[in-house]
């Protein structure tokens, strides 16, 4: 590596993080969430399906995040070349035992690091300003598990300085301790909690922090700051006073795998969409001498607070939506515009912005319409159904994926 220009050496370590951050989440992804999705469907944890836009959102950050780590990388690796970073390299300048307990050193360092920082990035001016990027995986994958703001991403890597100025450790005891920070992160934003039952009933293991610490905090925004361990949280007064209830909750529940329930998750074979499309037509049938014109609210799918009025307007046996008022969080301005939104769209109002269009009435269901997404400029296949008078099914499509979302009626025909 010493007879590589810097660019090579960047592009190395560059490699390396977007490998490491890659090969993890991938692999949870692809084990839990697709290969043996199945097994694993009753003990998701909020019991909701990942939302493809969320993913999106979460890999390009974590490519920003990795970006960074790795000119922190090339920094240290520079500090070490000059003499002034603690790693070593020949096993002989330090016995066994410290190269186990520097490891654990490394652990203990990082987890203290992470829970008082974690705690500064909640601070009000903070928060809606930098952390807020990371909590907009309000239902997080394990992609989320770099998905920070670039200033967040510039305060979790100060850790690793810290490390190599104060820590005496091998390169191989760095590599196994970015292994397992990387590991654990991953689990804590898996989404599925695989831990046995009696986890945190055992006196030697309860003050691991599990995938349903973590998930909550995700949830609900505040409590259970810690990274590894349980500790800080417990000693501090900030565990989330619900966090065994919930964990057994989760690990309680019965394995459905042998019921053909609706998925989480959609498979691109025919055959197990039967069961959705005869309850749709049943839908359908019900509802086809109705109309969708009127005024809807529609809500956050995580909070289920108001989120905007919509205007429905009906023609030809065509609809298109219009939206007429929003509920904005305090952080989110006053009037906010479509930044990420294509062609003539772009920096339009969203108070007034017709998102819905295309579609065409087929047997009481209006299909092959689009709906764009204000919030990250994606336009999405979609369909529509009244599942009665006062309820609009609104269904949206990525690739073989799709979101539900339920409006309720506000006014009829706009009036």
């Amino acid at each position: 590596m010493q007879q590589l220009s810097f660019p090579e050496i960047f592009l190395h370590i560059l490699l390396t993080d977007f490998l490491r951050y890659f090969l993890a989440a991938g692999a949870a992804y692809l084990v839990f969430w697709i290969i043996f999705f199945k097994k694993w469907r009753h003990r998701v944890i909020q019991q909701k399906p990942l939302e493809s836009d969320k993913i999106g959102f979460e890999f390009r950050y974590s490519m920003s995040t990795v970006f960074i780590f790795a000119l922190v990388g090339f920094g240290i690796f520079s500090l070490k070349k000059a003499g002034y970073a603690r790693i070593y390299d020949d096993f002989g300048e330090h016995s066994g035992l410290w190269f186990a307990v520097s490891i654990v050193l490394m652990i203990l360092l990082h987890d203290a690091y992470f829970y008082w920082t974690h705690r500064l990035m909640h601070h009000p001016k903070i928060f809606r300003h930098v952390h807020v990027v990371h909590h907009r995986s309000t239902n997080p994958s394990p992609w989320a598990a770099y998905s920070f703001h670039p200033l967040e991403a510039v305060v979790e890597a100060g850790v690793f300085v810290l490390i190599v100025l104060t820590i005496p450790a091998h390169t191989l005891a760095l590599f196994i301790f970015l292994i397992y920070m990387i590991i654990r992160n991953v689990l804590g934003h898996l989404g599925i909690e695989f831990l046995p039952a009696w986890f945190i009933r055992n006196k030697w293991l309860n003050w691991h922090t599990t995938t349903t610490h973590h998930d909550l905090h995700h949830k609900h925004f505040n409590g259970n700051y810690g990274l590894y361990f349980t500790w800080w949280d417990r000693c501090l007064g900030t565990e989330q006073a619900g966090y065994r209830q919930a964990f057994d909750e989760v690990t309680s529940r019965k394995s459905e795998s042998d019921k053909d329930t609706e998925p989480f998750k959609i498979s691109s074979a025919p055959s197990k969409h039967v069961a959705p499309m005869l309850l749709m037509l049943s839908f359908v049938s019900a509802s086809s001498a109705q109309s969708a014109e009127g005024i809807w609210q529609t809500f956050h799918e995580e909070s289920g607070l108001p989120l905007s009025l919509v205007k429905i307007t009906e023609k030809n046996g065509s609809i298109e939506g219009k939206v007429i008022k929003i509920f904005l969080q305090p952080w989110e301005g006053e009037d906010p515009v479509c930044l990420r939104c294509p062609g003539e769209k772009k920096n339009a109002k969203i108070v007034g912005l017709t998102f819905m269009w295309g579609f065409k009435k087929e047997n009481g269901l209006w299909a092959n319409g689009y709906i764009l997404d204000p919030g990250n400029g994606t336009t999405y296949s979609s369909s529509v159904w009244l599942e009665d008078a006062n309820t609009l099914k609104v269904r949206g499509y990525w690739g073989i994926f799709y979101r539900t979302q339920t409006w309720k009626r506000v006014e009829k025909d706009g009036k």
